[in-house]
């Protein structure tokens, strides 16, 4: 219902705009002429965007994030140890092993990573952030009572 109403929305606007442009007195011509320009300037923005992102892939956006997710391991390690919690230093290994993987998976594939590089690079990401909450949680002393 709500979808239909948008899309009827849209249509009315389109056609109010349309209707503006040819129809309407020099004052409608001209906020229809800004409209429509504005419009395009924005789909050239959105497309310029579009196209940087994919520059940054090829360039290698995604090997930094694997760096730094092996250089965030290492200080985890770090901490896990200092806490002797070694339930978090078997995730970290686990973690470290599909980082190790993606980083191949990565490394093999000539050009754009493909979406399901994508998506196991977001899973390892919320993964780890998942774990560093718990260690967190783990290192703060006990609320007094």
């Amino acid at each position: 219902m709500i979808k239909t109403l948008l899309k009827l929305g849209v249509l009315v606007v389109l056609g109010l705009l349309g209707y503006n442009y040819m129809f309407g007195d020099a004052e409608e011509k001209a906020q229809s002429r800004e409209i429509v320009g504005k419009a395009r300037d924005l789909g050239r923005d959105a497309w310029d965007l579009l196209k940087s992102e994919r520059d940054k892939l090829k360039e290698g956006k995604y090997d930094n994030a694997i760096e730094k997710l092996d250089g965030l391991y290492s200080t985890l390690k770090e901490k896990a140890n200092a806490l002797r919690d070694s339930d978090a230093l078997q995730q970290l290994r686990e973690l470290d092993d599909r980082r190790t993987a993606l980083e191949e998976l990565l490394n093999s594939s000539e050009g754009e990573p493909s979406a399901e590089a994508k998506r196991k690079l977001d899973d390892l990401t919320a993964d780890t952030e998942e774990l560093m909450n718990e260690m967190e949680a783990k290192g703060q002393p006990a609320p007094p009572q």
